[in-house]
């Protein structure tokens, strides 16, 4: 996929997401193609935002909110950051593949992570705005845009019935907030981040 339909995509999902996401169900998804044309590139816009905004912004001691994270530790928090929002992608395509034959919809990974990986491109593109760490609500405005483009793809790539792809997209979140825990409990535990 050259890189000037890369962009066209990126912004029909955010335009026009309905018409963009019937044009996706279209075509036979490519785990390939995701990872290297959106997952990968958009995963690292927060990473890299994080790591100069904390380089530039949250060099010392805030009379507000205390310490912030010491220079050392930056670039692993960078890191973090990268494999966090490479991995939800992965995972949140898995939970749909899971969930999915409750609604009578498509199981299929490839299928799911497009949903996944589509949908996500608002909360990616919104990792650009912490390069100044006020600006998470960037990132929370992104997030509603992101629900409603899983809203869309539950039903134009997965099948998911008319009245339960709120259901669905909300348990599939409740989901990937507890898997995310978990996940950052062990990888805690085990001294990796």
């Amino acid at each position: 996929m050259p890189p000037m339909e890369t962009l066209r995509r990126i912004v029909c999902l955010i335009l026009f997401p309905r018409t963009e996401f019937r044009q996706i169900a279209t075509e036979t998804p490519s785990v390939d193609r995701l990872i290297r044309h959106f997952i990968l590139p958009l995963s690292l816009l927060a990473p890299a935002a994080t790591v100069v905004g904390m380089k530039t912004f949250d060099a010392g001691w805030d009379p507000l909110h205390g310490y912030t994270v010491p220079a050392e530790q930056i670039f692993a928090a960078g890191a973090t950051t990268l494999f966090a929002s490479i991995g939800s992608v992965f995972v949140l395509a898995a939970i749909f593949v899971v969930i999915a034959p409750m609604y009578g919809s498509r199981n299929h990974y490839p299928t799911a992570l497009a949903a996944a990986a589509y949908g996500a491109v608002p909360v990616q593109l919104a990792g650009v705005a912490l390069i100044v760490p006020s600006m998470i609500i960037v990132s929370m405005v992104a997030l509603c845009h992101t629900l409603y483009l899983y809203y869309v793809a539950a039903q134009e790539l997965l099948g998911v019935p008319d009245g339960a792809r709120t259901e669905f997209v909300g348990i599939s979140m409740v989901f990937l907030v507890i898997l995310s825990i978990v996940l950052g409990a062990a990888a805690s535990a085990s001294g990796v981040i």
